[in-house]
């Protein structure tokens, strides 16, 4: 269909991911994206492949078996994206909340518990590093011909041009304001960059015990440690205590693991991070993604993908395939 356009709204992991699909697809598509919100989310994520239970179990399973796999394929096919195949080993205070299918999808084997911790397990997992992966993306994107326009817009209307034929909003964050979409909130996150002087080859994280997850991810040149989650906050402001909080969890984190060095984990940091993660739902509720068809005031296709929260960069591929499907389905 390479005479058909579409506009995608949002250069996160969800819309690069969302183009290319397009692109893939034979359809003409650009990416608006707003230049003042680059950095702030999708490139400080963790990032590894942790899965959050949303409000639909049957496209839950179904998104992640799917991302699971095209994430695991990309590591072995394309080791410049950032994308590796590496060993998580989760420590939790809570009975495992695993279901069978998951379990068996990442081929989980259990651990003998440290005390205090109920269960620990192991199992191979994406590891992706954001700093590599999201220009990998863009330069997937512009190899397909995808289009990028920096454009801040006050409406969805206003970001459909008049030659498109439909518009897929990955607004993240922004959707509050765009949909307008109330259940749209702001989760604001702090990380930890150090070197990796340790030899340590393993990631670990917990179930938050004291409220917040902990973890340690190893990539090729650094550590990433985290982390924090407060609600209703948007911006991309560090603070000191925070992330002296964080270096402290992760220490002992590691010493709960039997890591031998953990004493000396973040004794140089060459980065502190903070962002914003786009969570969607009522409550406690974070990761309530909305991938559904919709309609501009012109009659125009809607198609809405967002509300990621915790699990934008897991469900990228798997959500952005469905997007794609109501896309080709609506222009038809």
């Amino acid at each position: 269909m390479p005479s058909s356009q579409v506009t995608i709204l949002g250069a996160g992991v969800v819309g690069l991911t969302t183009a290319i699909t397009l692109a893939q697809r034979g359809v003409r598509a650009r990416v608006l994206f707003d230049p003042s919100r680059v950095g702030q989310s999708s490139w400080v994520a963790p990032a590894l492949f942790t899965p959050y239970a949303g409000t639909e179990p049957a496209r839950f399973a179904r998104w992640t078996r799917g991302a699971f796999a095209k994430l695991k394929a990309i590591a072995s096919e394309s080791p410049e994206s950032g994308v590796r195949m590496g060993e998580l080993r989760e420590y939790c205070y809570q009975r495992s909340h695993y279901q069978a299918w998951m379990t068996e999808l990442l081929a989980m084997r259990e651990l003998a518990p440290p005390a205090p911790c109920a269960t620990a397990n192991t199992s191979v997992r994406p590891h992706v590093d954001m700093l590599r992966y999201m220009p990998w993306l863009e330069a997937q994107a512009r190899g397909l011909g995808v289009e990028f326009v920096a454009r801040v817009v006050g409406s969805l209307s206003e970001a459909a041009g008049p030659e498109d034929r439909a518009l897929i909003n990955c607004s993240g964050v922004g959707a509050r304001r765009l949909v307008p979409d109330p259940l749209v909130k702001p989760m604001h996150g702090q990380l930890v960059h150090c070197p990796n002087d340790l030899g340590l080859t393993h990631s670990v994280h917990d179930d938050a015990p004291g409220g917040l997850v902990t973890y340690v991810f190893t990539f090729a040149d650094r550590l990433v440690l985290g982390g924090t989650f407060e609600a209703g906050r948007d911006d991309a402001q560090t603070d000191g205590p925070a992330l002296e909080a964080i270096v402290d969890r992760c220490r002992e984190l590691l010493r709960l693991d039997g890591f031998p060095r953990w004493a000396e984990l973040a004794k140089t940091r060459s980065r502190v991070i903070a962002g914003v993660r786009p969570t969607r739902g009522l409550g406690s509720e974070y990761e309530h993604t909305r991938v559904e068809r919709d309609r501009l005031p012109d009659g125009r296709p809607l198609i809405h993908n967002y509300g990621h929260g915790r699990a934008g960069v897991t469900l990228s591929w798997a959500t952005a395939a469905d997007a794609a499907d109501l896309t080709l389905e609506a222009i038809a």
